[in-house]
């Protein structure tokens, strides 16, 4: 009895030691692996960190981009800010997947000077309120002022190109229009959708491609007569193309009535407001210096008369009225470049704007509520 009594406490005596040799061995073990654990979750810390890193730069990035469109492209105007500074925000930025992934603050400073800065921050949630955010700066040049438009022509309602007319393109940085410096991105377009929007007549040509409006059928809203030719082919564009109003300024000193003939030469150096602007009998206005002149009433040029643009002088002529640029008269923009000659017409400005015979001009045209008629010979750059 006794000596099963000591085998029995044996046996307790020796699973109480196995039990103490598994704790110790599972506390060395411990030991061990904590240091692999922390290591782990330390890892881990620094791969969401710099995941987050990366995805806020690259949001910076993206609002870099976004500020560079819409300098070239888009209309800075509407940003929050002034003619200095202008800022916009893109809140609760999105994959293609739908999900949200932080969000862009972008500023542009002097967005009108050859030299704008744009500054972009982007910021992820990181828990709240704790963000993480990243930001890129670019200082950018601009080497020419972009398009003004998308399209050589294009009209909310028809266009009619008569026979032996030609829309073709250039680049003007390069030089004059003619030889290798002529190029097939002369689009036309329309918001029209209506059979014969744009209808080309015998030997007519665009050397680009011909849009109707939105849905339209192309095949039957776009007419080629004999002989006609369009390079780039028929299509359909996406949506209407929104046509805003032009508002003439207001801040422009008040000039009244002015007429010059007589063979005079006269040159005007300061921006103003005209009730009337003529120009007869050979006369010549030189313009000097960048100008703005309103004119609320009739701009005419009768035949024999100039209005020329000096190297280095740029005019942006809003019209009220209406404009007539008759027979071998010319607005001879000596910088040859469009942008340097830019005509707007405001929503008073809804009869028919006329270039007639053996006329010449280098510009850019805005009037959304007239009616334009290039005539026979009159060339457009």
């Amino acid at each position: 009895m006794e000596k099963e009594k000591l085998r029995l406490k044996q046996r307790q005596e020796e699973k109480g030691f196995v039990l103490i040799l598994g704790i110790i061995v599972m506390a060395f073990l411990l030991l061990l692996m904590a240091p692999f654990l922390f290591q782990l979750t330390s890892q881990h810390r620094s791969t969401d960190r710099s995941s987050r890193y990366i995805t806020a730069l690259s949001l910076a990035e993206a609002g870099i981009e976004r500020g560079i469109w819409e300098l070239n492209y888009g209309d800075v105007t509407v940003w929050s800010g002034d003619s200095t500074t202008r800022t916009m925000t893109i809140s609760n930025f999105q994959s293609s997947a739908g999900n949200v992934i932080g969000s862009i603050e972008i500023t542009i400073v002097n967005p009108d000077t050859e030299n704008p800065v744009i500054e972009a921050t982007g910021k992820v949630a990181s828990g709240n309120p704790v963000k993480t955010i990243r930001t890129a700066q670019v200082v950018l040049k601009r080497d020419e002022p972009p398009p003004l438009f998308e399209y050589a022509v294009f009209g909310k309602e028809t266009i009619d190109i008569n026979s032996n007319a030609l829309v073709d393109s250039y680049d003007s940085r390069k030089g004059l229009y003619g030889g290798s410096n002529v190029g097939f991105s002369g689009n036309v377009g329309t918001n029209s959708t209506t059979y014969g929007s744009i209808d080309l007549a015998a030997n007519a040509k665009i050397y680009g491609t011909a849009y109707a409006g939105p849905e339209s059928d192309p095949a039957t809203a776009i007419i080629t007569r004999s002989n006609a030719l369009i390079t780039g082919g028929k299509a359909a564009i996406p949506e209407l193309k929104a046509m805003p109003s032009v508002t003439a300024p207001d801040s422009l000193t008040f000039k009244g009535d002015y007429s010059l003939g007589d063979t005079y030469i006269d040159t005007i150096s300061e921006s103003g407001e005209y009730t009337s602007f003529r120009l007869t009998s050979n006369a010549k206005v030189i313009i000097s210096g960048d100008i703005t002149l309103y004119v609320s009433g009739d701009f005419s040029m009768h035949s024999n008369t100039q209005l020329e643009i000096a190297p280095g002088s740029s005019l942006t002529l809003f019209i009220g009225g209406s404009f007539v640029q008759e027979s071998n008269t010319q607005i001879n923009n000596l910088t040859k470049k469009p942008f340097n000659c830019v005509i707007l017409g405001t929503d008073s400005f809804n009869g028919v704007m006329q270039w007639n015979s053996n006329t010449q001009s280098w510009g850019s045209v805005y009037v959304p509520e007239a009616n334009v008629d290039f005539n026979s010979n009159a060339d457009f750059y």
